[in-house]
């Protein structure tokens, strides 16, 4: 608590050469690679939701999965085609070509993401894959389009014929608010869901394979006990089983003796510790999450940089032309990114 009093304190001392550096290039640089993370983590969740969706209705043959699945996904591309068209009808005028040029590469760019998913190819590689991932990649990246064209600064009043809602207060509080609720959101799911799975992509470098792992644990089972609990120590290590399994290990082969004497209601309710050999995150990972949210944040306050001080506002959010590309990078690449998954089983089926 002193440390932090003292480092409180000690900002104040900082001259502010150091400021716009760190505003200028630092913060721009770690916002960007939380967006990239970001983005990661966003069709990371298109896959596990619907996959989970798929695994159980399988599991369970419950007709509710199944109506999740289609009903989800045939709302996500009707607000695509309605969102879609409210852009060309609002923000898509005849003297706004920028404008048209967003809007069009957002629609040829979902439709090739979304024809790209039910390939036959792509269905070869991972039967998995379908529309209901392309419907919530395609509904995000129509908001980031969205968002950028009602940001978009207009310099007079002629200009606003391609943003007639920028002097719209409900519709900028709105946008505010969306936009907190989803930066929000992002953060919290990305420091926790990144730095608790970093500990296998970590790892995955520095030993060897999770297949040899694997086969090396089936190779050892029929060698004893001890070779057992060294071949699940490898696996756990190699990033191919939790490290849970060797706690789990130790509790299946601890006999009634070595148990402390109580009722049979109590010892099985025991709380098994899952980090006696180290806990489940990477701590150094972990503060990296939070230190380039934490300039994405700073960016999104500064609206990236383009501080306006005539503007008669204290806070300005999201409008200006660096916001604006921001967005539409973000919607393009998350596109991208989303398409490569899709594609780089089939170009690589010895890795996947």
């Amino acid at each position: 608590m002193f440390l932090f009093f003292l480092l409180l304190i000690v900002s104040f001392f900082i001259p502010s050469g150091f400021f716009k550096v760190y505003g200028g290039y630092i913060t721009t640089f770690g916002a960007a690679i939380f967006i990239f993370i970001q983005l990661v983590l966003l069709i990371d969740f298109t896959h596990n939701i619907a996959e989970y969706c798929i695994e159980s209705y399988e599991n369970t043959l419950n007709d509710n999965w199944k109506y999740l699945l289609v009903g989800g996904t045939s709302l996500s591309f009707l607000i695509f085609i309605v969102a879609t068209i409210v852009q060309y009808v609002i923000f898509g005028s005849r003297q706004c070509g920028l404008n048209q040029f967003f809007i069009t590469a957002n629609v040829f760019l979902c439709i090739f993401a979304s024809f790209l998913a039910i390939h036959p190819r792509v269905q070869e590689a991972n039967f998995k894959s379908g529309l209901a991932q392309a419907g919530i990649v395609t509904l995000y990246a129509t908001y980031l389009i969205s968002s950028a064209l009602i940001g978009e600064p207009v310099n007079s009043s002629a200009d606003k014929v391609c943003n007639p809602l920028i002097d719209s207060k409900g519709t900028r509080t709105t946008l505010v608010v969306l936009g907190a609720v989803f930066t929000v959101s992002a953060i919290c799911y990305s420091t926790s869901t990144a730095a608790t799975k970093s500990g296998s992509i970590i790892n995955s470098n520095e030993t060897e394979s999770p297949s040899l792992g694997a086969h090396r644990l089936s190779d050892s089972l029929e060698s004893g006990t001890n070779l057992r609990a060294e071949a699940i120590k490898d696996a756990v290590a190699a990033g191919s089983l939790p490290e849970s399994a060797v706690i789990n290990m130790e509790n299946r082969n601890r006999t009634s003796e070595e148990r402390p004497i109580s009722s049979s209601s109590s010892s099985s309710s025991d709380p098994i510790d899952d980090e006696k050999y180290g806990v489940q995150y990477s701590y150094s990972f972990f503060h990296f999450i939070f230190s380039v949210a934490a300039m994405y944040m700073a960016m999104l306050l500064t609206n990236w940089n383009s501080i306006d001080a005539n503007s008669g506002e204290f806070i300005v959010i999201g409008r200006s032309m660096s916001a604006v590309w921001a967005k539409v990078i973000s919607s393009w690449l998350c596109i991208v990114m989303y398409s490569w998954t899709l594609v780089a089983p089939v170009l690589y089926p010895d890795r996947y």
